[in-house]
């Protein structure tokens, strides 16, 4: 609140009342120098802008007509050889013009800076309301699976923010379940909408081992939540049986299929379905299912990687060109074996490196890596 004289009012009657006392003390100066010529009623401007800035335009508008018709007074009162007869009124029209134009022009510029202000604000509450999404959908740790190594993956895109996610939960009869996500779309709604399918998919994660009634609840949930048509998210889940001998059980909902980790080849068997948010009809999904030898690993990620291409083209004239999935295969062949952590930094990178340095996309990955060596290839 705006100090005067030391002190500063809260309440509109102690606000009116400093109001006051400065339109006095204008009025008790106008008659004391009695110059016009000096213009020292143009000092009624301070309590004008005051009377804005606390009262709104109706609130300058009154001390504009308050300041005038003390001007009037005082020459009335006392008068100055200056301004007889028309010329009084010529002056009190002057400054009354003036004194409303300067409330007018305070009212819009505190218009315009409280509207600047709460744009602010609300860009400012977006970008922490984002950063707490974010960090809920692509969190730093995963909890720790028996004879399981796991690596995960997030570049965000250049200036956009979307609605990747990805999610390493426990499952029944201790199996790992992991699901990767893409929203359709990009801002804080999509984040809003992939937070919400993610927690769909961490509590029933916790309930069945199967993906495909995974992903149809994941999409039961979004359509009774209310964004069936507004946003459609792409998913795929993957359940990893206990050891000895895990055996992947996977479904995708318009999503790419997970590949193996050691040769960039699609997991066998399955079916491509529609993705989550087109109709609250259960999905029609077919599982695929494979071994996880010992040694043996897989890799989920989203189209920012197959996708992956520069912010802007240099040449606007040529086809547009994407990392592909060869150029994905082989980075992954050439690191047969290694750990899974290796694996993405090296995809990363190499994506990354294509696009010039910023992403157009999102780039979400988790690959994971069964403990042991490989069977040993009989001569």
């Amino acid at each position: 609140m705006t100090t005067v004289l030391g002190h500063r009012p809260s309440r509109p009657a102690g606000q009116i009342a400093v109001l006051a006392f400065l339109l006095g003390a204008v009025v008790v100066v106008v008659v004391l120098v009695n110059r016009p010529d000096l213009a020292i009623a143009m000092y009624a401007l301070i309590p004008i802008v005051l009377g804005v800035h606390w009262f709104g335009l109706r609130g300058g508008l009154v001390v504009a007509a308050a300041a005038t018709l003390a001007f009037v007074a005082a020459q009335l009162f006392h008068p100055s050889t200056d301004l007889t007869g028309g010329d009084l009124w010529v002056a009190a029209l002057n400054r009354s013009v003036a004194f409303v134009g300067v409330a007018v022009l305070v009212s819009l510029l505190l218009d315009r800076e409280r509207a600047l202000a709460g744009r602010v604000r609300a860009q400012q509450d977006e970008i922490a309301e984002l950063e707490s999404l974010r960090a809920a959908l692509t969190p730093s740790g995963f909890p720790e699976r028996p004879q399981l190594e796991f690596a995960t993956s997030f570049t965000p895109a250049d200036g956009l923010v979307a609605g990747d996610f990805f999610l390493v939960v426990e499952g029944p009869t201790d199996s790992t379940t992991i699901a990767v996500g893409d929203v359709v779309g990009h801002g804080l709604e999509a984040a809003r909408c992939a937070a919400f399918v993610r927690a769909a998919l961490a509590t029933f994660a916790r309930f069945t081992r199967d993906p495909v009634e995974l992903l149809q609840l994941a999409n039961a949930a979004l359509v009774e939540h209310g964004k069936q048509g507004a946003q459609f998210v792409t998913a795929v889940c993957l359940n990893i049986g206990p050891p000895p001998a895990p055996e992947v059980t996977w479904a995708t909902a318009g999503h790419e299929v997970p590949w193996f980790l050691d040769t960039g080849t699609p997991l066998p068997g399955g079916q491509v379905g529609a993705p989550l948010g087109v109709g609250a009809e259960a999905l029609r999904l077919r599982p695929g299912r494979a071994a996880l030898a010992p040694g043996g690993g897989i890799l989920v990620f989203t189209d920012g990687l197959t996708e992956g291409r520069p912010v802007r083209r240099r040449d606007l004239g040529g086809a547009l060109e994407l990392f592909g999935e060869e150029r994905a295969r082989r980075v992954i062949q050439e690191l047969d074996g290694a750990h899974p952590a290796r694996v993405l930094e090296s995809l990363v990178a190499a994506v990354t490196s294509f696009s010039g340095g910023t992403l157009a996309d999102d780039l979400c990955l988790v690959a994971v890596r069964a403990e042991g060596r490989p069977p040993a290839v009989a001569d």
